[in-house]
């Protein structure tokens, strides 16, 4: 019962902070791969994932300075339902705009992610790493609205009693539908965890729909045509943008 009431008061102050914002909703991340795009100077992006088994990640992005955003995000499994709230450590996300990015470059920019997807009990590590540190960059190619996404990550396990780092890539797409700069709807798709075993590769894909200037929410589609047979996971993200 501590457990939940603490899980619910953090929610509760985090949606009294909010303010309305505009339409400046930055798309910051796809499903699991991060954007160059980063949260505007004294601005905020609060996002809550709904993931299997009534679990809710909540993350808080801050731009406290011009190109740095830094935040947290916090695993709660089994928020949702009658199981008693099974709260993860919270952990450390931040990413540097390096580059805006013109005509003939990419933007670019750096960061690190903490937070990993569906905690395993028993290796004590996310079923879904955490990208840890990452290299990214973002470029419209073809037609207005269409962004390509790509990127690097390194993160830091043991095995065999040795620290060992893995890097890996990643792509991405998304193309947004708008009606006089006004978004609508929004389609993604990304090919995660590459540069190894071809068995641990992703495709992910979403739709993304904004009912307001300054909120989209996701439907995502994990796993899809997994190599592993394993079954498509779904979740639902619901992401907030405002001025602080």
């Amino acid at each position: 019962m501590a457990k939940r009431n603490r899980a619910a008061k953090f929610l509760l102050a985090a949606l009294l902070v909010l303010q309305p914002g505009g339409a400046f909703a930055a798309s910051i991340k796809l499903v699991d791969t991060p954007t160059a795009a980063i949260v505007d100077y004294y601005s905020m992006d609060l996002n809550f994932r709904l993931y299997r088994g009534g679990g809710v990640i909540p993350q808080l992005s801050f731009g406290v300075f011009r190109r740095l955003n830094i935040g947290f995000s916090w695993d709660i499994d089994r928020l949702i339902g009658t199981q008693d709230p099974e709260p993860r450590r919270p952990v450390l996300n931040l990413k540097f705009r390096l580059f805006d990015g013109s005509k003939n470059m990419p933007a670019i920019a750096i960061g690190y992610d903490g937070q990993g997807y569906i905690y395993n009990n028993g290796s004590g590590l996310y079923d879904y790493r955490e990208k840890g540190v990452f290299l990214v960059t973002d470029t419209e190619i073809f037609t207005a609205n269409l962004m390509t996404h790509l990127g690097a990550n390194v993160n830091f396990t043991t095995e065999n009693n040795r620290d060992v780092a893995k890097v890996y890539g990643f792509i991405g797409l998304d193309y947004t539908l708008a009606d006089d700069e006004t978004k609508i709807l929004g389609l993604i798709a990304e090919y995660d965890n590459l540069f190894h075993d071809m068995d641990d590769t992703r495709l992910n894909a979403a739709v993304r729909l904004y009912p307001t200037e300054d909120i989209y929410i996701d439907f995502a589609f994990k796993d899809l045509a997994s190599p592993r047979n394993t079954e498509i996971d779904r979740l639902v993200e619901i992401n907030y943008q405002t001025k602080f």
